[in-house]
């Protein structure tokens, strides 16, 4: 594993636990404990958790911002899952639009439709797709944010101002029953500002961001139309879901089927 790939897991796994212990994590990582400590300092140091003696405990709220290559490496086989039935959704002669992130990333290299324009203020999903010759591509400008590779700022706003788009696929930080987050206030901007010109809004996000809180709110379930996941929320989960949103739950049901 690598050791980017193990900090971040380390922060997911205090964040969701709370705390955690250095022998805990060594064992659940196969690294030495110095090497445990020497992750736990840096995530300190990055604001992610504060350490105690002999491990770890979380903040309350999640202020920590992996890297676009951080987070591009975990959960790759969800993604990839959640990528392949976001697709569906998508319609010939749609104007669709992908916000910077690795799964939205995911639905790009997966990318097959024809007679589509997209639009992106991500470098990378615009890399990925500039050089299909069958659809239209639009970038936003904007300041650019090298550690996720999104375009953000007043220029970018302005531009989804405006536009009008058949469907918005947004990723997130975090999700719990009041909606979603993220950690970067001009990113959460933009996202909002997507979430206004889109006619369907489509959350691509894998279960292991339920429960989990960022820096800043995004958008409410109201503002939310679907949620494309990989797998199904276990059972108690699943009855406050439905009691509490009314928003389309898309899963893959690990059996080979799909639930909606």
């Amino acid at each position: 594993m690598f050791a980017d790939e193990r900090k971040a897991r380390i922060a997911q796994h205090v964040l969701v636990q709370k705390r955690a212990t250095v022998s805990e994590l060594a064992q659940m990582f196969q690294a030495s404990e110095s090497t445990i400590r020497r992750d736990l300092q840096e995530l300190e140091e990055q604001g992610v958790l504060h350490r105690t003696h002999g491990g770890a405990v979380a903040k309350e709220v999640a202020a920590f911002e992996p890297t676009w290559s951080e987070k591009r490496i975990q959960n790759q086989e969800a993604k990839t899952r959640i990528a392949a039935l976001a697709l569906e959704l998508v319609r010939p002669g749609q104007v669709v639009l992908l916000d910077a992130g690795t799964t939205t990333y995911e639905l790009a290299r997966q990318w097959r439709h024809e007679g589509v324009t997209v639009v992106t203020n991500s470098l990378d999903i615009a890399s990925e797709l500039s050089s299909r010759r069958e659809m239209d591509l639009v970038m936003l400008g904007g300041q650019f944010r090298a550690k996720t590779g999104a375009f953000v700022g007043p220029f970018a706003e302005r531009m989804l101002d405006e536009l009008h788009v058949d469907i918005a696929f947004l990723g997130a930080n975090g999700v719990d029953f009041r909606g979603i987050t993220t950690p970067n206030p001009q990113e959460a901007a933009v996202k909002r500002a997507m979430v206004k010109c889109a006619d369907r809004v489509v959350l691509v996000a894998d279960r292991t961001k339920l429960h989990q809180t960022a820096f800043v709110r995004v958008a409410t379930w109201d503002e939310i139309d679907t949620w494309v996941s990989d797998g199904p929320l276990p059972d108690g989960e699943w009855r406050q879901w439905q009691a509490e949103t009314e928003v389309e739950f898309i899963c893959d049901n690990e059996d080979g089927g799909v639930m909606g």
